[in-house]
């Protein structure tokens, strides 16, 4: 069994250097995830460069399910019921653009990406889920699309409702395909940004020994780094899910469960990708818990396990667009992160350019909303907070050195010490015993064994110098 990403097989193939001089540029892009390539992939012929913190594709997006679909399980009724089903159909219409717009790419520029046509389902097992189905059914059909009723040909549940047109794909190969149209001099990895400031209608963005001077900011990071000025804690909550693979031969299929707790199904080869026990990143913090729980469900021997973190906003509508003067953020994809990431190249890139899309007002981050979850929102990250205090582990010890907490962790003989704080809100870190990182339960920071910052938003290492 291997403690990573079925994704992680394929690899980017081109290496990156980190920036080693200071740099101008019209355009930067932090974030070297699937949304900032996909940006890049459509400024590519402008004054533009990405940097990355770590290794290109490294992040949320190595840990997604990939799936390319717009039959998304309860998010549209929830749209309706914020807002309106004018809003929730401008969402879907967003979705299905994403679609044809990715197919385009990988068609016109003969990607191998592994992309496949399939049905996507949602499904229930439970009655109180079959009248929300169906009015998620009713939904679709008023925007001309074609529902089935309970047609699943391998897999049965009490309800499910399923559409054509949707897609399954390997997201690295996609990526990797994407770089290879693209100047390799505008990419950079191994660049850590760790402080902007804007001086003389400029911004300037500092890493450790350089800098980088430009007009316009894209922050295409999974969990921005800032709590100020944009109080982004206060507009979204972080869902953790795990993930197997195992060995099993079935036609191509995607499944999502209506409601929660999520089971996301889907075949990738001669594996099944099986997600679930997701759960607010607060709650029920155990991983190896959960891991064991989705081991008894499937009762296979897995291939690979590991866990993902996504961003759900309070509103259920993505933040992508400008936030202040030139600095646009694009993230908060409530786990359907392939589709928006998609959609957010193309709204960015259209920002920027000074062209009209129909979706700016859709996901302005500034937009106003009848109904949000600040409190709720809120009071997990207070929770995670308390959670780095109560949380117990027997594989770790903690103890102070020079007056600084932190935790110990053995393995082979090799001891591992690191900070107990995490640096960008210092809450206390939780050591994840299957996948091997410190983790963090408010915000989501994820950290290797030796300190080394792997997953933001702290832009810091953990170790003790």
């Amino acid at each position: 069994m291997k403690n990573r990403s079925i994704w992680s097989d394929a690899k980017i193939s081109k290496i990156y250097p980190s920036i080693s001089n200071d740099i101008t540029t019209d355009i930067l892009i932090i974030g070297g995830g699937i949304t900032g390539i996909n940006i890049l992939y459509n400024l590519k012929d402008k004054d533009v460069i990405l940097v990355e913190r770590n290794k290109i594709a490294s992040g949320v997006t190595l840990n997604t399910t990939g799936k390319l679909t717009y039959l998304q399980d309860n998010i549209y009724n929830n749209i309706i019921n914020n807002y309106d089903i004018n809003k929730a159909s401008l969402y879907l219409e967003s979705q299905l653009e994403a679609l044809n717009i990715i197919k385009d790419i990988i068609n016109y520029n003969n990607i191998e990406c592994d992309f496949t046509k399939t049905k996507s389902y949602v499904f229930t097992d439970n009655k109180s889920d079959i009248e929300n189905i169906k009015k998620l059914k009713q939904f679709l059909e008023i925007n001309k699309i074609k529902v089935y009723e309970n047609d699943m040909p391998i897999l049965k549940y009490l309800y499910s409702i399923s559409v054509d047109d949707t897609y399954l794909f390997n997201p690295i190969k996609y990526i990797d395909g994407l770089l290879n149209l693209i100047d390799e001099n505008k990419i950079y990895e191994n660049t850590n940004i760790l402080n902007i400031e804007y001086k003389d209608d400029k911004y300037v963005c500092s890493t450790k020994d350089n800098k980088i001077i430009c007009n316009k900011i894209v922050l295409a990071t999974n969990y921005p780094y800032f709590i100020y000025p944009y109080f982004f804690p206060l507009k979204c909550y972080l869902e953790k899910s795990y993930i197997v693979s195992y060995k099993d031969k079935i036609d191509n299929i995607s499944l999502i469960s209506y409601s929660d707790p999520v089971t996301s199904i889907r075949n990738y080869k001669d594996n099944i990708i099986y997600l679930g026990e997701t759960h607010g990143l607060c709650n029920k913090v155990d991983d190896k818990e959960h891991f064991n729980n989705l081991l008894n469900k499937i009762k296979k021997e897995p291939g690979y396990i590991w866990s993902n973190i996504d961003i759900m906003t309070n509103d259920y509508i993505p933040y992508i667009g400008y936030i202040k003067d030139n600095f646009i953020i694009a993230t908060g994809y409530n786990t359907w992160g392939m589709t928006n990431s998609v959609i957010s190249g193309k709204v960015v890139s259209d920002l920027i350019l000074n062209k009209k899309n129909k979706y700016i007002k859709l996901f302005d981050p500034k937009r106003s909303k009848k109904k949000i979850r600040m409190i709720s929102d809120s009071f997990s990250t207070l929770k995670g907070y308390y959670e780095g205090f109560t949380n117990k582990n027997s594989k770790i010890k903690y103890s102070k050195i020079d007056g600084v907490d932190v935790i110990i962790y053995k393995e082979d003989d090799k001891e591992y010490i690191v900070k107990r704080k995490c640096p960008h809100a210092k809450c206390n870190l939780l050591f994840n015993e299957i996948e091997k990182t410190f983790d963090c339960p408010c915000h989501a920071s994820r950290f290797d064994l030796q300190g080394n910052p792997i997953k933001g938003p702290s832009k810091y290492s953990i170790k003790i110098k």
